[in-house]
């Protein structure tokens, strides 16, 4: 429909044009007898029906840009939507996440604090063992020693006359 209301309207343009060519070398008579003619085409039926064609494609054309365009706004709000959903679950997982590996670093603390004791405790008796087995070695060797210098004065009284 539309491609016969376009070649009506170039012919229509046409006509007009070669009677403006005709117009022009007739004179001002002839070119107001168009103008009277342009004026009764402008109000006849035929142009009327195409004007009015024309209208309802027009409003058939804006109605279907105003649905799309609120299907465009509904789909972009169900985008965003499911965005801020999205970000919102996103949030809760990395929370839960933090305090865990929060949780975790505390039992780890903990359980590295009482490894630490452990091996302080371990180490203080080791060194408490080690430095009683040292003093008994030490009175042992002071005790072997002192024997000894006591058989020692012996046998050096024995050796010397008494005057």
């Amino acid at each position: 429909m539309a491609r016969k209301l376009t070649r009506v309207a170039k012919r229509v343009e046409a006509a007009i044009d070669s009677l403006e060519e005709a117009t022009a070398a007739a004179g001002s008579k002839v070119q107001h007898g168009l103008s009277d003619t342009a004026a009764a085409i402008g109000s006849s039926s035929v142009v009327e029906r195409v004007e009015k064609q024309a209208r309802t494609s027009r409003k058939a054309i804006a109605k279907k840009i105003t649905t799309a365009k609120k299907v465009g706004k509904k789909q972009v709000a169900r985008a965003t939507k499911k965005v801020g959903a999205a970000t919102k679950a996103t949030e809760k997982v990395a929370k839960k996440q933090v305090a865990t590996v929060a949780k975790k670093v505390g039992v780890a603390k903990k359980v590295a604090k009482k490894a630490a004791r452990k091996q302080v405790a371990t180490a203080t008796k080791k060194a408490g063992t080690a430095r009683k087995a040292t003093e008994k070695v030490a009175k042992k060797q002071v005790a072997t020693a002192t024997k000894r210098a006591g058989v020692a004065k012996k046998a050096a009284k024995k050796r010397t006359p008494n005057p």
